[in-house]
């Protein structure tokens, strides 16, 4: 069964869906990610490169710990807190 759980996103995938958290209900950290997609598909070459892989520069926390990136499999509970953030840009 999916959990409900908040998505907070920053830098550009804030600016590319014009909100900075989305609640949304999944069972994986990869269930977030193409809940994402379907709701913005432009999101997908800000995340994955043109060989389907994550961006190694993305870092995803659950809770507020660091999530391993090869980890998107985590189960997620009912209130996690998952924060999304691609690099900053700018000098």
């Amino acid at each position: 069964m999916p959990a409900k759980v908040k998505l907070r996103l920053f830098h550009e995938l804030r600016s590319q869906l014009g909100t900075g958290e989305i609640e949304l209900e999944a069972t994986t950290v990869n269930e977030v990610l193409q809940s994402l997609i379907n709701r913005e598909s432009a999101v997908k070459d800000l995340l994955f490169d043109s060989h389907g892989r994550l961006r190694r520069h993305i870092i995803f926390y659950v809770n507020n710990a660091v999530l391993d990136p090869s980890d998107l499999g985590r189960k997620l509970n009912d209130g996690d807190l998952v924060l999304l953030v691609p690099p900053a840009a700018g000098g």
